[in-house]
């Protein structure tokens, strides 16, 4: 049987459009799957760059003695962040080893070194993206006895 033009109603042309919406589909789909992981990816870098600046900037402060001693933090730009290092707080101060215990007679305070260790916190954010990253760093230094203050 031929068929003649009348009794063509157009059903490969409804298929192909059919398919053609399909794989339109597929595409679209692709597509914004990678956006995602683009974004995901970036987001990641940028948090390990804000995590990296605070570092460095808790690196800078913590190699002034200033900051043991004041009771005030900082705030620094490093690579372009702006970083808040709160002030260090003292957690332990065991006698150094190798040395006594003593306790000066006029103050009752004692005296010699002791060993130190000291909690130092900062934070920074991205003022573009608006990743944020809080970084805890401890530190152990042998100071005079007396310059441990505990925080509140």
């Amino acid at each position: 049987m031929i068929c003649t033009p009348r009794r063509q109603r157009g059903a490969t042309l409804l298929i192909s459009l059919i398919m053609l919406v399909v794989l339109t589909l597929f595409a679209v789909t692709g597509f914004n799957l990678s956006s995602v992981n683009l974004k995901i990816a970036g987001n990641f870098q940028q948090q390990r760059f804000i995590e990296a600046s605070v570092m460095q900037a808790i690196e800078q402060v913590v190699s002034d003695q200033v900051l043991f001693y004041s009771p005030l933090g900082q705030t620094i730009v490093v690579n372009g962040i702006s970083v808040a290092v709160t002030a260090a707080g003292c957690y332990h101060n065991p006698v150094t080893d190798g040395y006594e215990s003593n306790v000066d007679s006029v103050t009752g305070e004692p005296t010699g070194p002791q060993d130190t260790v000291w909690e130092v916190r900062g934070s920074g954010t991205d003022p573009l993206t608006g990743a944020q990253a809080v970084v805890t760093q401890g530190v152990q230094i042998i100071m005079r006895a007396g310059n441990c203050q505990y925080p509140t």
